[in-house]
């Protein structure tokens, strides 16, 4: 596959068919939201399934309003129809159930899950309060920098652990990986899958680098590698593509992939400095002190990476990725403009560059940590997700679905 700078790619009119309702599976959920956060998970859950989800929402009379907020904070879209209205003009539709919910006994595990955390920061440390309130899992260490740090949420010192090996000899069932360090978070992914221990990472630098060779070790070893976080933070973008291949070859991914390059962009296009939209950037907790792999396109040519490895059945080296850096210059390009990363199997190229979307409104008007997602397959059918892509909640709310998947199976 040649590398190359791609433009805009004009949107697929003749022939194209996008996912509509009528065609789509349709979950309808009984929930208590007097236990809101695990609401909304079970909502996403089904969401990223592909499925439009009927809620019914039970425990006061704010309970519907309560529902829909936490749903928006993991990014999934919402309606509140009166009734009468329809629904399903939305993701996920909420009406209001009983005061009292029917009560529900959730199935115990026969043990809980022993879960070793690596990374303890924005993502990890939204993890870890899911984790330690939640008697199906129990947290047998957590890998950081400095034990001695103190940390919110608490953690009590015997779980700290500087020292990968030590935590991987605590023999956990799974491992979340969440740490930044691309190579270390990949030699502890390796890790273990050698020793058979089941993985969900939320790091795409370490998952996008070789997610081939990453998939084969843990089928030899008998291990599950789960990474949907990696990729668009709450956004179900992995499972769009999955989606896609099942219905037919896919021919073409268009994505906007990384949240602060769209925060920057959105705030070139209403006249603001890029300096001073870069602090803003940094300020919202969308772009690190250092802010090359955004803005150089690294970070998005590793998503694309992994979505091309969904699409295919040998990916690409996020390496063979062409990429343009956003610099202030982009402020010269006319209209709106987005990072647009692209896999196109007609011309066999990819690459992560920068162009202007005026027209086409689903890139367009993306807000500001938005990602957005349009696969096309062979016979002309578009499938497309949008969602935040950035950010504790939706991400914390991903690698969580990973983690509940594990515990069904």
């Amino acid at each position: 596959m040649t590398a190359a700078s791609l433009p805009l790619p004009r949107p697929v009119v003749t022939g194209a068919v996008s996912e509509h309702a009528h065609d789509e599976p349709v979950a309808l959920l009984q929930l208590d939201v007097a236990d809101v956060a695990e609401a909304a998970s079970a909502v996403y859950r089904e969401v990223r399934r592909g499925r439009r989800v009927v809620a019914v929402a039970s425990g006061g009379a704010d309970a519907s309003a309560r529902l829909a907020e936490a749903l928006d904070a993991i990014g999934v879209t919402t309606a509140l129809p009166a009734p009468g209205q329809a629904l399903l003009n939305a993701p996920a539709s909420i009406v209001a159930g009983p005061e009292v919910a029917v009560a529900h006994t959730r199935p115990a595990p026969e043990r809980p899950l022993r879960v070793a955390l690596a990374g303890c920061g924005v993502v990890g440390g939204g993890v870890l309060a899911r984790l330690l309130g939640d008697d199906r899992f129990e947290v047998v260490g957590v890998l950081v920098r400095d034990p001695n740090k103190p940390r919110d949420p608490a953690v009590s010192k015997p779980l700290l652990l500087a020292d990968p090996a030590a935590l991987l000899a605590r023999e956990p069932d799974v491992l979340v990986e969440a740490i930044s360090d691309a190579s270390t978070g990949l030699a502890l992914i390796r890790a273990a899958l050698s020793r058979g221990v089941d993985v969900v990472s939320a790091n795409k630098q370490a998952v996008g680098s070789d997610l081939a060779a990453l998939t084969a070790l843990a089928e030899a070893h008998d291990a599950r590698l789960l990474y949907s976080a990696s990729v668009g933070g709450g956004s179900p973008l992995i499972e769009t593509v999955r989606r896609a291949r099942k219905h037919g070859p896919v021919v073409r991914i268009e994505a906007v992939l990384n949240g602060t390059c769209n925060f920057i962009l959105n705030r070139l296009a209403a006249g603001v400095a890029f300096d001073e939209a870069l602090i803003a950037a940094r300020e919202a907790g969308f772009a690190e002190e250092d802010p090359t792999a955004d803005l150089s396109g690294l970070d998005a040519a590793a998503k694309l990476a992994i979505l091309a490895h969904e699409a295919l059945d040998d990916g690409i080296s996020p390496e063979r990725i062409a990429r343009e850096t956003l610099s202030a210059d982009a402020a010269l390009l006319p209209g709106r403009v987005r990072q647009i990363s692209r896999l196109d199997l007609r011309t066999d190229s990819a690459g992560v560059a920068l162009a202007a979307v005026d027209g086409d409104a689903f890139f367009a008007d993306l807000p500001d940590e938005g990602n957005a997602l349009r696969v096309t397959t062979g016979d002309g059918r578009v499938f497309t997700a949008r969602g935040r892509g950035a950010g504790r909640i939706p991400t914390t709310e991903s690698v969580w679905a990973d983690l509940i998947d594990l515990l069904n199976a």
